[in-house]
Order: C-alpha cells, then sequence, then structure tokens
C-alpha cells in the first residue's frame, strides 16, 4: 500500500509538535506501507523508514522578495508533482499545502488530521479567522479524518455533526523511554527543581506558574529551582514578566530529546497549566519518565493522564503554588503510588499503535475505494 504525505508541516516546523507526529507516524509504519513524503527541497526532514521515498519540492523563491509574484507558479509547480505521484492515498500534515496552497481533492481518498480546536477556544490566535477557514476546508475535503483525541472528537462532532461517520480517535505515543538520557547539566546538580516545557504564549499559561513561582520563591530553600524548557526568551517578554537573574528560574532554548528526558527524570514536578490543548503530548513524556505531572483541570487532560495525576484550576495560583511547593518536597499526596501508575498508563500510548491504528484507516479507504473504481470502468 503506497501512502503519499503532503510535507507541508515539515516546511513550518523543522522539528517538534505535529512534525514529531508525523515523523513519528512514518517511522513506524507497518512493513505493507510504502510512504512517499512531498516536502521541502532546500530543508530536507529527518525522517526514517526502509522503504521512504523523499520527494523534494521547490518552496520558496531564490530571492525572498519574489515570493509573492512567485507563489502561484510554485503552487502549481508543486500541484503538478504531488498528482503525478502513484499513490494509494494521500495524508496530509497540516490543513494547507507546501508553500500555503490549499487543500484539494484528487482521484485518491484523502486523509487530514484535525489536531485541536484551540484557535476557537482563543480567537486572538487568529484574528483574521484564516486559520479556522483552512482547518474547515480541510475538514470539508477529507475522505477521513484523523483526531488524536476524543476530546477533539467530540468537539469535531458537536461542530460538525455530519463528520461523525468519517472520524477516527488515534491517540499520540511517546519515545523519549526509547532515547539515552544525556548527563544532567551541572547548574543543576543536586538541585530540587520543577520543570515547564512548552511554548509561553497564549493559552499555554505560564504565566500562572510564573506567579506562583514567584510567590513561593522567597520561602522556599535557596537550592530549589524553577526550569522552564521552550523557546529563547526576547528581552519583551523578559520585561514584561520580570523575569529575574537570581538564577532561582532556568531557561533552557532549543532542548534536544536526551537532555528533555533527563530533565524530566530528575524533575520532582512537571507543570503543564495549558488552557485548550488537542492532546497534550507533555504530559505523557513527563508520565512515562516517572515524574509527578501536575495538570490543568481539561477534559483532554482527564482523558491522557486520567488518574495519574494532579490536577489544578488554570487560574488559581495560590493552588499552583502549593503544588509546586509539595513537589520539591517530595510532599504530593500518595506520590509513589500515583507515579507508578502514570508509568504503566504511559506505556500504552506507543508510536507503534499510532501507526498501525492509522494504517487500519489507510486500508479501510483504500477497500473502499475499489469498488468505485470498478463500478466507474464497468460505466465505461
Amino acid at each position: 500500500m503506497k501512502i503519499l504525505y503532503e510535507g507541508a508541516i515539515f516546511q513550518i516546523l523543522r522539528w517538534g509538535g505535529v512534525a514529531r507526529y508525523f515523523s513519528e507516524l512514518i517511522h513506524h509504519l507497518p512493513a505493507d506501507c510504502r510512504p512517499t513524503v512531498v516536502g521541502p527541497a532546500d530543508d530536507e526532514p529527518e525522517l526514517s523508514n526502509p522503504q521512504l521515498n523523499y520527494c523534494g519540492v521547490q518552496t520558496e523563491p531564490s530571492v525572498s522578495w519574489l515570493r509573492k509574484l512567485t507563489r502561484d507558479r510554485m503552487q502549481r509547480q508543486i500541484t503538478w508533482q504531488f498528482d503525478a505521484i502513484d499513490a494509494d492515498v494521500e495524508h496530509w500534515t497540516y490543513y494547507s499545502g507546501l508553500c500555503r496552497r490549499a487543500i484539494r481533492r484528487s482521484n485518491r481518498p484523502l486523509v487530514a488530521t484535525v489536531l485541536d480546536f484551540v484557535h476557537e477556544a482563543v480567537p486572538s490566535l487568529d484574528p483574521t479567522g484564516k486559520h479556522v477557514a483552512l482547518k474547515y476546508d480541510a475538514i470539508a475535503a477529507a475522505d477521513h479524518l484523523i483526531c488524536i483525541s476524543q476530546a477533539t472528537h467530540d468537539e469535531l462532532c458537536e461542530r460538525f455533526p455530519d463528520c461523525r461517520g468519517k472520524a477516527t480517535v488515534i491517540p499520540l505515543g511517546t519515545s523519549l523511554s526509547d532515547i539515552a538520557p544525556a548527563p544532567l547539566p551541572a547548574v543543576l546538580t543536586d538541585k530540587p527543581y520543577v520543570l515547564f516545557v512548552g511554548r509561553r504564549n497564549s493559552y499555554k499559561n505560564f504565566e500562572v506558574v510564573w506567579n506562583a513561582w514567584k510567590r513561593l520563591r522567597g520561602t522556599l530553600p535557596e537550592e530549589a529551582r524553577l526550569v522552564v524548557v521552550g523557546p529563547p526568551m526576547k528581552r519583551r517578554e523578559a520585561a514584561q514578566l520580570q523575569w529575574g537573574d537570581d538564577g532561582s528560574a532556568i531557561l533552557m532554548p532549543n532542548v534536544p530529546d536526551a537532555l528533555l528526558r533527563t530533565l524530566y527524570e530528575h524533575a520532582r514536578g512537571f507543570l503543564f497549566p495549558s488552557r485548550a490543548e488537542g492532546f497534550g503530548l507533555p504530559s505523557l513524556e513527563a508520565m512515562s519518565a516517572g515524574t509527578p505531572v501536575m495538570v490543568s483541570d481539561l477534559p483532554v487532560m482527564r482523558e491522557v493522564v486520567d488518574e495519574c495525576g494532579y490536577y489544578f484550576d488554570p487560574d488559581d495560583v495560590d493552588m499552583v503554588a502549593q503544588m509546586m511547593r509539595s513537589a520539591l518536597n517530595n510532599a504530593l499526596p500518595m506520590q509513589q503510588q500515583i507515579v507508578r501508575a502514570a508509568r504503566q498508563r504511559a506505556a500504552t500510548f506507543t508510536w507503534q499503535t499510532t501507526a498501525q491504528r492509522t494504517a487500519t484507516v489507510y486500508r479501510g479507504l483504500v477497500e473502499n475505494a475499489k469498488p468505485r473504481c470498478e463500478r466507474l470502468l464497468c460505466a465505461v
């Protein structure tokens, strides 16, 4: 079975997030699936599959100021190259294609992944409505939709009742347990710390963690630390947060997976204060590493974490501060039992299962497409 991936996500993201999802999916596909990825020629992603065929296409002009003038031509060229590839089913990695081309149906079954409805929950992320419009076009165009959580599926069906018959829930997996840990940085040796991982903007709600930390800072042992893994901090953000230079909070940008696993394993607790999510993969990574997980009380987090973590109101700074203090003192309620249960639960979320279930969707579409093709041939 030949699977064709429209690789726009690898133009948008080099690694992490949705790019990680598709990289892991392609890597773990069953042996009967032969993937072809159409992606950017000038920045080929690191993909691993023995049967992979990577087709690089031009997505940017040689001179940046020609971008708008040449976009239509490049979109037509990409469409021609994409449609010419022999495949049984196509899976678009984002709601639009390479070089911002619109999602479109061809003569193959089309699969799209619905990641979340965060932009609907936080309209300020999409003031023009363009992102939401692209998503809704993709939902309408797809022959089948994959939702990465039951919560996302439920909201999809609430917004688009007709999609119930063409949507499947396929959760994500975690792969950090397969990666050898790096040494713990010297700055954290013998230092109890709590950990935040991810972007800090808007709905990710880092501010509640930071405000809780500021309340606690003068009452904690001198060696206690808050470790923040995420994008570099610009001067304006540092000023808005009043990011201190006393060494109690440590920002670690661009952390590789080996070090990320180490940071999870040595943390006294992991904080995930998001106000909206499609899945919340970092919480699963922390569970897999044996880290006590403290998360926002959202339906999707109840789905992923279940009874294997500690929940808080994402607006309650005092509650977050209390949990941070308890975590730093290894005093969270029933901590050993909950961490043990969390490891066991995290082990049930694997990329192998994600890929196998996704391949089952592909096979079903291909089998259903055969009778249609046979009917068309008979009519001729």
